[in-house]
């Protein structure tokens, strides 16, 4: 930038340089001289200013790009993770939102929402307690995340895995919930149709789960066990999920114990 604007002032310096005919060489000397002193104080200024913009221009581009593009797994961020949520904390029974109908999807059997009576908390939030389940594979992710995006195939065998014949028995014990950070029910919907899910997805466009939860970089995955008392986290991954499905599936496993 600073070269263009430095060859526009030359050109600028030729023109101011020529003076009309008529006057003596002295005086037009003088007067070229001034005018080329003013054209090229015109033009360091103008140089000047642009640099400034484009740098100002460049550190806003930056730190957006840091506040937009959600942190992918490190170790700073799994440090900072196993701290907030070590093994054993307890989890809170967080409130879900119900899809709209407006999305056209309304949940589906895979959602698994209870029946309930007239009147019973009618038109209020499910919350996680409301699901069933035994063990519950929480993962937090946004349709606006590349990691997330890159991630769902592998939730989608997640999925099938705990579903298919050779484990059956985990149909109705083991459980994978998606919370949708900053995304509305549309996205959602968006998200589950590009990827092919079929295991529930509830929009947190508000970011009050997300919020509620830590403010954690997406994509993060609590591992949680159903006790007397509430909700038991067994361990967390920041980040997208590495390795195989079943790999991480008989890590769920093997955290979770005896299931009844």
């Amino acid at each position: 930038m600073a070269s263009v604007f430095l060859r526009s002032g030359l050109g600028m310096h030729g023109k101011c340089g020529l003076h009309p005919h008529g006057v003596t060489r002295r005086r037009a000397m003088s007067v070229a001289g001034l005018a080329q002193l003013l054209a090229l104080l015109r033009c360091g200024g103008v140089t000047v200013a642009c640099l400034l913009a484009f740098a100002v221009s460049s550190v806003a581009v930056a730190q957006a790009g840091q506040s937009a593009v959600p942190l992918e797994q490190g170790g700073a961020v799994a440090g900072d993770a196993t701290s907030a949520w070590p093994s054993g904390a307890r989890f809170p029974d967080i409130a879900l939102g119900n899809p709209l109908p407006d999305t056209g999807w309304t949940g589906g059997p895979e959602v698994a929402m209870p029946e309930r009576a007239p009147g019973d908390r009618e038109g209020l939030p499910a919350r996680l307690s409301d699901l069933r389940g035994q063990v519950f594979i929480v993962n937090m992710y946004s349709w606006f995340c590349a990691p997330c995006q890159e991630e769902a195939p592998a939730l989608r065998a997640l999925h099938a895995l705990i579903a298919s014949a050779s484990h059956g028995e985990l149909a109705g014990r083991v459980r994978l919930v998606g919370i949708a950070a900053g995304d509305d029910w549309n996205l959602v919907q968006g998200f589950r149709q590009r990827h092919g899910l079929a295991f529930p997805l509830f929009a947190d466009p508000e970011l009050a789960l997300h919020g509620q939860l830590g403010g954690l970089p997406v994509p993060f995955t609590w591992v949680l066990r159903r006790e007397a008392d509430g909700f038991r986290v067994l361990f967390t991954h920041a980040g997208a999920l590495s390795g195989t499905p079943a790999a991480f599936l008989d890590r769920v496993l093997a955290a979770a114990g005896p299931l009844q």
